[in-house]
């Protein structure tokens, strides 16, 4: 492989670990926001219980997905 074709695909490999960082940065925010509306001493208190309940279904959905996509990769 030629020195110009490993810069290349080290530059993909920084570009590919900045966006799952960026992802990885953008779910943790989505999960602390959510568990925040669940809370009813935070956001919760403001939020009806179909909001809630949409918020809790969607982390459970996300822990589910992070589950078997570990599970597949093994």
């Amino acid at each position: 492989m030629a020195d110009k074709e490993r810069q290349i695909m080290r530059q993909h490999i920084v570009w590919l670990a900045e966006m799952l960082e960026k992802q990885r940065k953008a779910n943790q925010d989505k999960v602390v926001f959510l568990k925040r509306l669940l809370d009813p001493e935070d956001l919760g208190h403001a939020a009806s219980t179909e909001v809630r309940q949409l918020a809790y279904q969607l982390i459970i959905n996300e822990h589910h997905l992070e589950r078997d996509s570990w599970q597949q990769s093994n």
